[in-house]
């Protein structure tokens, strides 16, 4: 049977595996081996709690700052990839939460649905975005989505051993979006216009094989939707962060720049 996988990987404040887009004051740094900046503060780690003295650090849009010690020692929150202090949560598939992406983190799966539904409604409304045949939604662990991962030997995803949020199945006539429980609502909508338009492309691009031209429009209608939504920082962060999809983001963002927004959906919809 026909099988088709399309899957949305973490997080743009992430970078690389498990190290966190990080930044010195007055200096970037993306690896732990970069030379340090002593500086001199009274403020206090967001995850330990204690005094920093010396270098500190913090993540991209936030003003949490973090002490060198916990940057290399602490495990990080799985949604964001912060520090996690004492004050947080242990789902129960192994992830860690930080008291801030659990106090916005869908959990419920009638909650997740009204999410998934404003969020189609609004692609819809963007961009025209109809499906002929309907698509299921489910909203599932990180062993069942690594599961269906595994099942279709998707190289991609165990190469880059990066956690998986969001997946587009179709097998046959079922058609199946499935969400990571547990996102930040507003990484939980983003994933969700990324899986629906490689659903959207399943229908209308039916030549479309070119991967840098299927993931860079899905991340393209993603990044759309955020900015949709009013959320400008959210957006540029997916033009900052080292992420596998950015070089193909950007590709379509030079294509709209020539094109127009209605030339790159029918651009792709005629693209191999």
């Amino acid at each position: 049977m026909e099988q088709l996988l399309c899957l949305c990987f973490v997080v743009y404040m992430l970078c690389y595996v498990h190290m966190p887009a990080l930044k010195q004051k007055g200096k970037s740094m993306i690896s732990r081996s970069a030379s340090p900046i002593i500086l001199h503060t009274n403020d206090h780690c967001a995850a330990c709690g204690q005094q920093i003295t010396g270098v500190y650090y913090t993540m991209i849009d936030r003003d949490d700052r973090y002490c060198a010690t916990c940057i290399a020692t602490r495990p990080r929150c799985s949604s964001c990839g912060a520090p996690i202090g004492p004050d947080h949560w242990q789902l129960h598939d192994g992830r860690r939460q930080c008291a801030r992406c659990h106090s916005v983190a869908v959990y419920d799966a009638a909650v997740a649905h009204t999410l998934y539904d404003e969020t189609v409604a609004a692609l819809r409304q963007q961009f025209g975005m109809e499906l002929n045949i309907g698509t299921l939604f489910r909203l599932v662990d990180a062993p069942t989505l690594a599961g269906l991962c595994m099942q279709t030997s998707n190289k991609w995803a165990m190469e880059n051993h990066m956690p998986i949020l969001g997946l587009y199945h179709r097998q046959g006539h079922i058609r199946v979006i499935y969400m990571l429980y547990g996102l930040p609502r507003l990484l939980f909508r983003l994933t969700v216009a990324h899986e629906y338009a490689h659903a959207w492309q399943g229908e209308n691009c039916p030549l479309l094989h070119n991967e840098t031209l299927r993931e860079g429009f899905a991340e393209w209608v993603a990044y759309h939707h955020l900015l949709w939504l009013g959320c400008t920082k959210a957006a540029r962060r997916m033009l900052d962060a080292p992420h596998p999809y950015r070089p193909a983001l950007e590709h379509m963002l030079e294509l709209q720049q020539h094109l127009g927004m209605g030339g790159v959906i029918e651009f792709i919809k005629q693209a191999e």
